[in-house]
Protein backbone atom coordinates (compact mmCIF):
# COMPACT_ATOMS: atom_id res chain seq x y z
CA UNK A 1 0.00 0.00 0.00
CA UNK A 2 0.91 3.57 -0.49
CA UNK A 3 2.89 5.20 1.94
CA UNK A 4 3.55 8.55 2.82
CA UNK A 5 7.19 8.30 4.39
CA UNK A 6 9.53 11.07 5.91
CA UNK A 7 12.91 10.38 5.04
CA UNK A 8 16.24 11.68 6.62
CA UNK A 9 18.99 11.76 4.91
CA UNK A 10 21.58 13.83 5.91
CA UNK A 11 23.83 12.87 3.24
CA UNK A 12 22.64 12.19 -0.45
CA UNK A 13 23.82 12.45 -4.12
CA UNK A 14 22.75 11.04 -7.55
CA UNK A 15 26.80 11.21 -8.60
CA UNK A 16 28.79 10.24 -5.23
CA UNK A 17 29.23 6.76 -4.19
CA UNK A 18 29.25 5.25 -0.36
CA UNK A 19 26.70 6.91 2.02
CA UNK A 20 25.46 9.25 -0.54
CA UNK A 21 24.79 6.70 -2.89
CA UNK A 22 23.17 4.24 -0.37
CA UNK A 23 20.87 7.32 0.78
CA UNK A 24 19.70 8.01 -3.21
CA UNK A 25 19.29 4.23 -4.08
CA UNK A 26 17.49 3.78 -1.15
CA UNK A 27 14.97 7.29 -2.18
CA UNK A 28 14.49 7.00 -6.19
CA UNK A 29 13.71 3.28 -5.20
CA UNK A 30 11.30 3.75 -2.42
CA UNK A 31 9.72 6.26 -4.95
CA UNK A 32 7.88 4.02 -7.37
CA UNK A 33 5.72 3.01 -4.68
CA UNK A 34 5.51 5.85 -2.23
CA UNK A 35 5.08 9.64 -1.67
CA UNK A 36 8.51 10.83 0.09
CA UNK A 37 9.66 14.07 1.62
CA UNK A 38 13.37 14.04 2.22
CA UNK A 39 15.75 15.90 4.70
CA UNK A 40 18.91 16.77 3.64
CA UNK A 41 21.90 19.04 4.51
CA UNK A 42 24.82 17.40 2.23
CA UNK A 43 25.23 16.49 -1.59
CA UNK A 44 28.76 17.37 -1.77
CA UNK A 45 32.04 17.51 0.40
CA UNK A 46 30.71 19.47 3.57
CA UNK A 47 27.94 20.14 5.50
CA UNK A 48 25.94 22.67 3.89
CA UNK A 49 27.30 22.16 0.61
CA UNK A 50 23.99 20.99 -1.35
CA UNK A 51 24.51 22.52 -5.10
CA UNK A 52 25.10 19.12 -6.70
CA UNK A 53 21.65 17.86 -5.46
CA UNK A 54 19.77 21.09 -5.87
CA UNK A 55 21.20 21.44 -9.83
CA UNK A 56 19.84 17.21 -10.35
CA UNK A 57 16.16 17.96 -8.95
CA UNK A 58 16.13 21.29 -10.94
CA UNK A 59 16.95 19.31 -14.28
CA UNK A 60 15.80 16.13 -13.41
CA UNK A 61 12.39 16.31 -10.84
CA UNK A 62 11.36 13.98 -9.20
CA UNK A 63 7.21 13.47 -8.97
CA UNK A 64 6.60 11.64 -5.96
CA UNK A 65 9.56 12.95 -3.89
CA UNK A 66 10.35 16.24 -1.85
CA UNK A 67 13.46 17.28 -1.31
CA UNK A 68 13.50 19.51 1.73
CA UNK A 69 17.11 21.40 2.72
CA UNK A 70 18.02 21.58 5.81
CA UNK A 71 20.33 24.55 6.28
CA UNK A 72 22.88 23.97 9.24
CA UNK A 73 22.55 26.98 11.87
CA UNK A 74 26.02 29.52 12.02
CA UNK A 75 27.13 27.45 15.07
CA UNK A 76 26.89 23.85 13.35
CA UNK A 77 28.64 26.03 10.42
CA UNK A 78 31.41 27.35 13.04
CA UNK A 79 31.96 23.79 14.41
CA UNK A 80 31.83 22.03 11.06
CA UNK A 81 35.44 24.61 10.24
CA UNK A 82 37.00 22.70 12.72
CA UNK A 83 35.97 19.33 10.50
CA UNK A 84 37.18 20.67 7.30
CA UNK A 85 40.06 21.41 8.88
CA UNK A 86 40.91 17.46 9.37
CA UNK A 87 39.58 17.58 13.15
CA UNK A 88 36.86 14.84 12.41
CA UNK A 89 35.64 14.21 15.56
CA UNK A 90 34.18 17.50 15.63
CA UNK A 91 31.76 16.95 12.95
CA UNK A 92 29.29 14.92 15.50
CA UNK A 93 28.67 17.99 17.42
CA UNK A 94 28.04 19.80 14.13
CA UNK A 95 25.73 17.32 13.07
CA UNK A 96 24.05 17.50 16.71
CA UNK A 97 23.23 20.80 15.68
CA UNK A 98 22.14 19.83 12.31
CA UNK A 99 19.70 16.54 13.65
CA UNK A 100 17.84 19.88 15.89
CA UNK A 101 17.06 21.62 13.01
CA UNK A 102 16.00 18.60 11.18
CA UNK A 103 13.40 17.97 13.90
CA UNK A 104 11.76 21.43 13.32
CA UNK A 105 11.77 20.97 9.87
CA UNK A 106 9.64 17.65 10.30
CA UNK A 107 7.78 19.09 12.49
CA UNK A 108 6.56 22.18 9.98
CA UNK A 109 6.01 18.84 7.27
CA UNK A 110 3.58 16.73 9.45
CA UNK A 111 1.81 19.91 10.29
CA UNK A 112 0.12 19.84 6.75
CA UNK A 113 0.83 16.19 5.48
CA UNK A 114 -0.21 12.63 7.30
CA UNK A 115 2.86 10.79 7.67
CA UNK A 116 2.90 7.50 7.72
CA UNK A 117 6.56 6.31 8.42
CA UNK A 118 9.44 8.17 9.33
CA UNK A 119 12.92 6.51 8.82
CA UNK A 120 16.06 7.72 9.74
CA UNK A 121 18.30 6.70 7.34
CA UNK A 122 21.61 7.97 7.06
CA UNK A 123 24.45 8.51 7.52
CA UNK A 124 24.27 4.73 9.21
CA UNK A 125 26.68 5.80 12.65
CA UNK A 126 25.15 4.90 15.85
CA UNK A 127 26.74 7.72 18.06
CA UNK A 128 24.03 10.19 16.28
CA UNK A 129 20.52 8.65 16.50
CA UNK A 130 18.42 12.45 15.54
CA UNK A 131 15.45 13.53 17.28
CA UNK A 132 12.76 12.45 14.74
CA UNK A 133 10.83 10.06 17.89
CA UNK A 134 9.93 13.50 19.11
CA UNK A 135 7.22 13.49 15.92
CA UNK A 136 5.05 10.79 17.89
CA UNK A 137 4.92 8.83 14.63
CA UNK A 138 6.16 5.06 13.74
CA UNK A 139 9.43 5.47 13.32
CA UNK A 140 12.34 2.97 11.88
CA UNK A 141 15.60 3.87 12.44
CA UNK A 142 18.43 1.61 10.00
CA UNK A 143 20.58 0.51 8.61
CA UNK A 144 22.59 1.24 11.93
CA UNK A 145 26.41 0.19 11.83
CA UNK A 146 29.58 1.50 13.19
CA UNK A 147 29.40 -0.36 16.60
CA UNK A 148 31.61 -2.87 15.76
CA UNK A 149 35.07 -3.04 17.74
CA UNK A 150 37.73 -3.37 15.64
CA UNK A 151 40.14 -6.79 16.40
CA UNK A 152 43.43 -6.13 18.65
CA UNK A 153 44.92 -8.06 15.72
CA UNK A 154 44.24 -5.59 13.02
CA UNK A 155 45.35 -2.93 15.71
CA UNK A 156 48.53 -4.42 16.43
CA UNK A 157 49.60 -3.93 12.61
CA UNK A 158 49.07 -0.32 12.24
CA UNK A 159 52.18 2.66 12.78
CA UNK A 160 51.66 4.26 16.13
CA UNK A 161 49.26 7.22 15.31
CA UNK A 162 46.72 4.87 13.88
CA UNK A 163 47.02 2.42 16.32
CA UNK A 164 46.07 5.47 19.07
CA UNK A 165 43.42 6.60 16.61
CA UNK A 166 41.71 2.93 16.42
CA UNK A 167 42.47 2.14 20.28
CA UNK A 168 40.37 5.61 21.16
CA UNK A 169 38.15 4.77 18.73
CA UNK A 170 37.24 1.39 20.79
CA UNK A 171 36.75 2.90 23.51
CA UNK A 172 34.81 5.51 22.80
CA UNK A 173 32.37 2.48 20.68
CA UNK A 174 32.15 0.78 24.23
CA UNK A 175 31.62 3.49 26.13
CA UNK A 176 28.68 5.21 23.92
CA UNK A 177 27.15 1.55 23.69
CA UNK A 178 27.60 1.08 27.06
CA UNK A 179 26.68 4.71 29.20
CA UNK A 180 24.78 6.97 26.78
CA UNK A 181 21.61 7.55 28.07
CA UNK A 182 20.57 9.43 24.65
CA UNK A 183 21.97 6.63 22.44
CA UNK A 184 19.87 3.99 24.93
CA UNK A 185 16.89 5.84 24.32
CA UNK A 186 16.84 6.04 20.85
CA UNK A 187 17.37 2.13 20.66
CA UNK A 188 14.35 1.64 23.10
CA UNK A 189 12.07 4.50 21.31
CA UNK A 190 12.17 3.54 17.66
CA UNK A 191 9.64 0.97 16.73
CA UNK A 192 11.83 -0.73 14.28
CA UNK A 193 15.61 -0.72 13.88
CA UNK A 194 17.52 -2.02 10.76
CA UNK A 195 21.40 -3.54 11.31
CA UNK A 196 23.68 -3.32 8.76
CA UNK A 197 25.58 -6.10 9.45
CA UNK A 198 25.24 -9.43 11.60
CA UNK A 199 27.76 -8.44 14.28
CA UNK A 200 25.63 -5.51 14.54
CA UNK A 201 22.36 -7.25 15.12
CA UNK A 202 24.51 -9.45 17.73
CA UNK A 203 25.73 -5.99 19.43
CA UNK A 204 21.73 -4.29 19.39
CA UNK A 205 20.71 -7.30 21.15
CA UNK A 206 23.65 -7.31 23.73
CA UNK A 207 23.28 -3.88 24.72
CA UNK A 208 20.05 -2.91 24.47
CA UNK A 209 18.43 -6.11 24.08
CA UNK A 210 16.84 -5.31 20.83
CA UNK A 211 15.89 -7.95 18.29
CA UNK A 212 16.14 -5.86 14.63
CA UNK A 213 15.96 -6.51 11.55
CA UNK A 214 19.50 -7.21 9.14
CA UNK A 215 19.59 -5.31 6.05
CA UNK A 216 23.10 -4.07 4.58
CA UNK A 217 23.05 0.24 3.48
CA UNK A 218 23.94 -0.60 0.09
CA UNK A 219 21.76 -2.70 -2.72
CA UNK A 220 22.14 -3.65 -6.67
CA UNK A 221 20.60 -0.99 -9.20
CA UNK A 222 20.10 -2.08 -12.64
CA UNK A 223 20.13 -5.19 -14.82
CA UNK A 224 23.02 -8.04 -13.16
CA UNK A 225 23.92 -9.26 -16.76
CA UNK A 226 26.89 -11.85 -17.59
CA UNK A 227 30.11 -9.87 -18.96
CA UNK A 228 31.44 -13.55 -20.90
CA UNK A 229 33.37 -11.12 -22.79
CA UNK A 230 35.49 -10.65 -20.60
CA UNK A 231 36.29 -14.14 -19.14
CA UNK A 232 36.83 -15.40 -22.75
CA UNK A 233 40.20 -16.75 -23.23
CA UNK A 234 41.15 -15.95 -19.81
CA UNK A 235 44.19 -18.45 -19.48
CA UNK A 236 45.90 -16.40 -22.49
CA UNK A 237 46.10 -13.39 -20.37
CA UNK A 238 46.74 -11.67 -17.42
CA UNK A 239 43.83 -11.64 -14.93
CA UNK A 240 42.84 -8.12 -13.90
CA UNK A 241 42.64 -7.61 -10.10
CA UNK A 242 41.05 -4.60 -8.70
CA UNK A 243 40.92 -3.36 -5.28
CA UNK A 244 38.83 0.08 -4.52
CA UNK A 245 39.21 2.65 -1.16
CA UNK A 246 40.13 5.22 -0.12
CA UNK A 247 44.13 5.39 0.54
CA UNK A 248 44.65 5.31 4.18
CA UNK A 249 45.40 3.13 6.88
CA UNK A 250 41.78 1.40 7.64
CA UNK A 251 41.43 0.24 4.05
CA UNK A 252 45.13 -1.67 4.47
CA UNK A 253 46.34 -1.88 0.67
CA UNK A 254 49.42 -2.64 2.08
CA UNK A 255 48.27 -6.43 3.15
CA UNK A 256 46.91 -6.65 -0.66
CA UNK A 257 50.14 -5.97 -1.87
CA UNK A 258 52.20 -8.27 0.47
CA UNK A 259 49.67 -11.16 -0.47
CA UNK A 260 50.68 -10.15 -4.26
CA UNK A 261 54.23 -10.34 -3.56
CA UNK A 262 54.19 -13.44 -2.07
CA UNK A 263 52.21 -15.32 -5.09
CA UNK A 264 54.64 -17.68 -7.63
CA UNK A 265 52.42 -17.06 -10.89
CA UNK A 266 52.71 -13.78 -12.50
CA UNK A 267 50.11 -13.85 -15.01
CA UNK A 268 48.21 -10.71 -13.24
CA UNK A 269 47.57 -6.92 -13.07
CA UNK A 270 45.83 -4.95 -9.94
CA UNK A 271 44.21 -1.66 -10.39
CA UNK A 272 43.97 0.68 -7.70
CA UNK A 273 41.37 2.98 -7.68
CA UNK A 274 41.03 5.42 -4.94
CA UNK A 275 42.99 8.49 -3.90
CA UNK A 276 44.35 9.61 -0.14
CA UNK A 277 47.59 10.50 2.29
CA UNK A 278 49.61 7.05 2.10
CA UNK A 279 49.53 7.26 -1.99
CA UNK A 280 52.76 8.05 -2.30
CA UNK A 281 53.98 5.78 0.22
CA UNK A 282 52.30 2.75 -0.88
CA UNK A 283 53.51 3.68 -4.20
CA UNK A 284 56.86 3.59 -3.08
CA UNK A 285 56.04 0.38 -1.45
CA UNK A 286 54.46 -1.40 -4.65
CA UNK A 287 58.44 -0.36 -5.71
CA UNK A 288 59.91 -2.05 -3.07
CA UNK A 289 58.23 -5.50 -3.43
CA UNK A 290 58.96 -5.77 -7.16
CA UNK A 291 55.22 -4.80 -8.05
CA UNK A 292 55.74 -1.07 -9.94
CA UNK A 293 55.31 -2.76 -13.13
CA UNK A 294 52.39 -4.57 -11.69
CA UNK A 295 50.43 -2.14 -10.12
CA UNK A 296 48.44 0.58 -11.37
CA UNK A 297 47.76 3.52 -9.33
CA UNK A 298 44.65 5.11 -11.16
CA UNK A 299 43.89 8.05 -8.13
CA UNK A 300 40.12 8.90 -7.87
CA UNK A 301 38.35 8.51 -11.15
CA UNK A 302 34.85 10.03 -11.59
CA UNK A 303 32.21 7.59 -10.73
CA UNK A 304 31.70 6.15 -14.35
CA UNK A 305 35.25 5.81 -15.05
CA UNK A 306 36.01 4.07 -11.93
CA UNK A 307 33.14 2.30 -12.59
CA UNK A 308 34.58 1.17 -15.87
CA UNK A 309 37.71 0.05 -14.65
CA UNK A 310 36.02 -2.00 -12.42
CA UNK A 311 33.88 -3.85 -15.15
CA UNK A 312 37.02 -4.91 -16.68
CA UNK A 313 38.27 -6.61 -14.07
CA UNK A 314 37.88 -10.65 -13.58
CA UNK A 315 38.72 -10.04 -9.45
CA UNK A 316 37.73 -7.76 -6.44
CA UNK A 317 40.23 -7.66 -3.49
CA UNK A 318 39.13 -5.89 -0.05
CA UNK A 319 41.77 -5.95 2.51
CA UNK A 320 39.84 -3.05 5.22
CA UNK A 321 40.19 -3.72 8.57
CA UNK A 322 36.78 -1.85 9.66
CA UNK A 323 33.97 -1.24 7.80
CA UNK A 324 29.90 -2.06 7.62
CA UNK A 325 28.99 -2.50 4.45
CA UNK A 326 31.12 -1.13 1.04
CA UNK A 327 29.54 -0.39 -1.78
CA UNK A 328 32.61 -1.41 -4.10
CA UNK A 329 31.76 -4.99 -3.05
CA UNK A 330 27.87 -4.43 -4.83
CA UNK A 331 29.57 -2.83 -7.50
CA UNK A 332 31.67 -5.83 -7.84
CA UNK A 333 28.95 -8.57 -7.63
CA UNK A 334 26.95 -6.58 -10.01
CA UNK A 335 29.07 -7.15 -12.86
CA UNK A 336 29.57 -10.82 -12.06
CA UNK A 337 33.09 -9.94 -10.15
CA UNK A 338 34.10 -12.42 -7.57
CA UNK A 339 35.41 -10.71 -4.09
CA UNK A 340 38.51 -11.79 -2.34
CA UNK A 341 38.16 -10.73 1.05
CA UNK A 342 38.90 -11.15 4.80
CA UNK A 343 36.33 -12.93 6.50
CA UNK A 344 34.76 -10.15 9.04
CA UNK A 345 32.52 -6.75 8.80
CA UNK A 346 29.56 -6.73 6.13
CA UNK A 347 31.71 -8.43 3.54
CA UNK A 348 31.73 -11.57 5.77
CA UNK A 349 28.30 -11.03 5.95
CA UNK A 350 27.56 -10.44 1.96
CA UNK A 351 30.31 -12.50 0.04
CA UNK A 352 29.72 -16.53 0.09
CA UNK A 353 30.81 -19.41 -1.19
CA UNK A 354 29.51 -18.72 -4.53
CA UNK A 355 30.32 -15.16 -5.14
CA UNK A 356 33.77 -15.14 -3.53
CA UNK A 357 36.08 -16.24 -0.89
CA UNK A 358 36.77 -15.21 2.67
CA UNK A 359 40.32 -15.59 4.14
CA UNK A 360 39.22 -15.92 8.49
CA UNK A 361 40.65 -13.65 10.55
CA UNK A 362 43.54 -14.82 12.15
CA UNK A 363 47.23 -13.27 12.70
CA UNK A 364 49.00 -11.32 9.98
CA UNK A 365 50.81 -13.93 8.41
CA UNK A 366 48.65 -16.64 8.59
CA UNK A 367 45.64 -14.54 6.69
CA UNK A 368 48.62 -13.58 4.13
CA UNK A 369 49.60 -16.93 3.85
CA UNK A 370 45.84 -18.28 2.74
CA UNK A 371 45.51 -14.79 0.86
CA UNK A 372 48.39 -15.80 -0.93
CA UNK A 373 47.34 -19.09 -1.71
CA UNK A 374 44.06 -18.05 -2.53
CA UNK A 375 45.74 -16.35 -5.40
CA UNK A 376 48.02 -18.87 -6.44
CA UNK A 377 44.96 -21.72 -7.26
CA UNK A 378 42.83 -18.71 -8.76
CA UNK A 379 45.73 -17.55 -11.13
CA UNK A 380 46.80 -21.13 -11.98
CA UNK A 381 43.34 -22.24 -12.49
CA UNK A 382 41.55 -19.68 -14.31
CA UNK A 383 38.51 -21.63 -14.89
CA UNK A 384 37.74 -21.49 -11.00
CA UNK A 385 37.40 -17.78 -11.88
CA UNK A 386 35.02 -18.05 -15.02
CA UNK A 387 32.75 -20.26 -13.01
CA UNK A 388 32.70 -17.91 -10.23
CA UNK A 389 31.36 -15.57 -12.08
CA UNK A 390 28.45 -17.39 -13.35
CA UNK A 391 27.35 -17.70 -9.68
CA UNK A 392 28.43 -14.60 -8.70
CA UNK A 393 25.26 -13.36 -11.20
CA UNK A 394 23.05 -15.39 -9.01
CA UNK A 395 24.29 -13.78 -6.11
CA UNK A 396 23.92 -10.38 -7.51
CA UNK A 397 20.19 -11.00 -8.01
CA UNK A 398 18.98 -11.55 -4.36
CA UNK A 399 21.24 -8.12 -3.33
CA UNK A 400 18.88 -6.24 -6.15
CA UNK A 401 16.58 -3.22 -4.92
CA UNK A 402 13.29 -5.16 -6.21
CA UNK A 403 13.97 -7.75 -3.32
CA UNK A 404 15.19 -4.49 -1.10
CA UNK A 405 12.09 -2.68 -1.71
CA UNK A 406 10.09 -5.49 -0.57
CA UNK A 407 11.79 -5.80 2.79
CA UNK A 408 11.38 -2.25 3.25
CA UNK A 409 7.75 -2.78 2.27
CA UNK A 410 7.53 -4.84 5.45
CA UNK A 411 9.37 -3.34 7.89
CA UNK A 412 7.26 -0.24 7.03
CA UNK A 413 4.38 -2.22 7.84
CA UNK A 414 5.68 -3.73 10.95
CA UNK A 415 6.60 -0.35 12.45
CA UNK A 416 3.11 0.66 12.13
CA UNK A 417 2.17 -2.41 13.58
CA UNK A 418 4.22 -1.84 16.69
CA UNK A 419 3.44 1.82 17.18
CA UNK A 420 -0.11 1.00 17.38
CA UNK A 421 0.66 -1.64 19.60
CA UNK A 422 2.60 0.90 22.18
CA UNK A 423 -0.05 3.49 21.89
CA UNK A 424 -2.13 0.95 22.92
CA UNK A 425 -0.42 -0.13 25.90
CA UNK A 426 0.26 3.44 26.75
CA UNK A 427 -3.12 4.24 26.47
CA UNK A 428 -3.95 0.72 28.97
CA UNK A 429 -1.52 1.93 31.16
CA UNK A 430 -3.35 5.13 31.67
CA UNK A 431 -6.83 3.80 32.09
CA UNK A 432 -5.63 2.05 34.66
CA UNK A 433 -4.10 4.57 36.66
CA UNK A 434 -6.67 6.79 36.40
Amino acid sequence: MKKKLLISAYAISPTRGSEYAAAWNTVTHLAAEHELWVLYGMSDNHMGDTQTLKGYIEDNPMRHVHFVEVRAGWLAKAINLLNKAGFGWFFYFAYYLWQKRALRAAQEIVKTVDIDVVHQLGPIGFREPGFLAGLGKPLVWGPIGGMKIMDSRFIALLPFKARMKFTIKNFINRYQLGHSHRIKSAFKNADVLIAATRLGQQTIKQYFDRDSFYLPEQGIGGNVLPCVNRYNNIEQQDVHLVWSGSLIERKNLKMCLDALSAVAKKNWELHVLGDGPLRKTLEHYAAQKGLADKVTFHGHLPRREALRVMADAHLHIITSIGEDNPAVIFEAMGNGIPTLTIDHCGMGDVICCKCGVKVPVDSYENMLQRMSSVLNILLTNTKILVDMHQSTLLCANEHKWDKRLKKLNNIYDEAIATHNQRSMYMSGNHLTMV
